[in-house]
């Protein structure tokens, strides 16, 4: 039946509709938490040696420790930056950092000026990272709530326009069909099922009861 089709086909579009934005939403978390776990772990590691090659430029300031192991913790935290280089403006800033840092350690106050200096730059850039990160994630996640919301609605109105077409093609004929019969029931035999723009199958199945009425109808006339 064409109208059977229909239905079965306006259910099943709003459970895809409904799926489509169950996936959607989980796609979009899948993308955005990897992406930027990634380069919140980066941008950290980078601010964790900057954290370190400071410190031990203030311990050899304040004469704490041997020269020898601040130079040491330095050096480890300056290469743990260069590998773990993210951003386009960090190898300029590390180059600066590696051509004066070991003038730190021999008391060149020149070379602890430029050093610091760049340390605390290459700090920004990677705080700048974390921020611009964090920004994309919620313009990412702003972006996939408002196309959730636009599905959701396209979804509402799909489930509106469905249950307005059932009750027209199927629950207002059955209704149809129960008064009719209830009133032929009741001793009211000249009702029969009608209806406007009714689908082709309901028209069928009117046509049918209608010409069973009829011979019940001739039947007990002709009984009496």
């Amino acid at each position: 039946m064409r109208l059977a089709t229909g239905l079965s086909f306006g259910a099943w579009l709003i459970v895809v509709i409904n799926l489509i934005m169950a996936f959607g939403a989980i796609g979009i978390f899948m993308r955005m938490a990897p992406a930027i776990a990634e380069i919140i772990s980066n941008n950290e590691r980078s601010l964790q040696a900057c954290e370190e090659m400071l410190t031990a430029i203030t311990l050899t300031a304040s004469n704490n420790g041997s020269i020898a192991e601040n130079r040491t913790r330095f050096k480890k935290a300056l290469d743990r930056a260069k590998n773990n280089v993210s951003e386009e403006e960090e190898p300029a800033i590390i180059e600066i950092i590696s051509h004066n840092f070991e003038k730190v350690f021999t008391g060149d106050s020149k070379a602890v000026l430029l050093t610091t200096n760049a340390i605390l730059e290459l700090s920004r850039i990677n705080r700048n990272a974390m921020l611009t990160a964090d920004k994309r994630a919620q313009q990412l996640g702003h972006g996939g709530a408002w196309g959730i919301v636009f599905m959701a609605i396209f979804s509402f109105i799909t489930g509106i326009v469905f249950i307005q077409q059932m009750t027209k093609k199927l629950l207002l004929p059955l209704e149809e069909i129960k008064t009719v019969l209830l009133e032929h029931q009741s001793g009211e035999t000249r009702r029969r099922c009608a209806g406007a723009n009714l689908p082709t199958d309901i028209r069928g199945i009117f046509g049918i009861i209608n010409r069973l009425l009829d011979r019940t109808t001739h039947d007990f006339s002709n009984n009496r």
